[in-house]
């Protein structure tokens, strides 16, 4: 199998799930409840054991939606941009690409024991980034629009009973809802910010320098140093005030909704975003890796990818996606091992 055909299977396949005799035999003996619970914990794809919270909350929003008689619902919140020190910013590249295929195949499975199906709802979170970031809400909405083109590519292989989609939490809101709720939330956690731990105000700082965009919308760059920590400083501020919106919670925390995400929060699953990686996709590039004939998907983080993006690889040319960065794709002769560091 070649790159391209690799990456036309991925495309093809991910979505669809053949039940296994094994399946047969636990479907004879198990409520369909029980047995949707069993598939969507499976070790195979989480990278963090469960803790009990969550496996009640997946358990309680299967049984909620059984009764309902709808869809099987997920959310997985997430950036809503492509970070801007990769050289394919704004839009999708290969990392969305593998992280889709990737969460097509953890979920696969419901469409086939239960009728009403399932859907996976991305939730973006672009309507912050601009005044977090200083990225332009260009970049979002190029980013917003490359993203639907992507799926619509592997919405042509779903079975009749899968959806996936992407929301924007901007579309919850009349603007002045947004702004006054936002602004109350910003003081509150101002006022909680002296209490946090220093292992998370300090990755909150980390997170926020690399994402600001200091020749974004606004010129920062010949701010002082003083006001540059002023507006990293002000990042987890934003970030945490943003995340505690009345309607986004009742979006993605809903009581309906079994949250998704790529390392552990509470209440949620964490299965990263391949076999190989947990780098967000949003702040990572895909790559292929190669060994003995056979591919693995890979998203670098923006460290891993410095490291390695002039080791030796190959660029094949593809195609497969009408996007400019599904052009070509990067494949190195080898797996890497980041340690912890994935």
């Amino acid at each position: 199998m070649d790159t391209n055909e690799y990456l036309l299977n991925r495309l093809q396949t991910c979505s669809f799930y053949k039940l296994t005799i094994e399946d047969k035999d636990l479907l004879a003996k198990l409520c369909i409840e029980k047995k949707k619970k069993k598939k969507l914990t499976l070790g195979k794809f989480r990278k963090w054991s469960i803790d009990i919270n969550s496996q009640e909350r997946v358990k309680n929003a299967i049984k909620l939606n059984i009764l309902r008689n709808q869809p099987i619902q997920f959310a997985f919140p997430f950036g809503g941009y492509k970070l801007w020190r990769f050289p394919t910013s704004p839009e999708v590249d290969w990392a969305e690409f593998f992280t889709i295929a990737y969460y097509l195949n953890y979920v696969s499975p419901i469409p086939q024991v239960y009728k009403p199906g399932m859907i996976f709802y991305f939730s973006s979170d672009d309507i912050i980034i601009e005044r977090m970031d200083n990225v332009p809400t260009k970049d979002t909405d190029t980013y917003f629009a490359s993203f639907n083109i992507l799926l619509s590519e592997f919405r042509k292989y779903f079975p009749p009973n899968l959806k996936m989609e992407i929301k924007r939490v901007a579309d919850f809101y009349p603007k002045e809802e947004f702004e006054n709720e936002l602004a109350l939330l910003i003081e509150k956690i101002k006022q909680e910010q002296p209490s946090w731990e220093e292992k998370k105000k300090n990755s909150m700082l980390k997170t926020s320098e690399l994402n600001i965009k200091w020749d974004g919308v606004q010129d920062w760059t010949k701010l002082s140093e003083k006001v540059k920590q002023a507006k990293i400083e002000m990042g987890p501020t934003y970030h945490d005030a943003y995340c505690a919106l009345s309607r986004r919670r009742a979006f993605v925390r809903g009581e309906d909704k079994i949250v998704v995400f790529t390392t552990p929060i509470p209440n949620a699953i964490a299965i990263g975003t391949s076999k190989t990686s947990v780098t967000k996709f949003w702040t990572g590039f895909g790559v292929l890796e190669k060994e003995k004939g056979q591919f693995f998907d890979r998203i670098l983080s923006f460290e891993q990818w410095k490291k390695v993006k002039d080791q030796p690889h190959e660029v094949m040319k593809t195609g497969l996606v009408p996007l400019k960065n599904f052009q070509e794709i990067w494949v190195y002769p080898q797996r890497f091992n980041f340690g912890n560091k994935i």
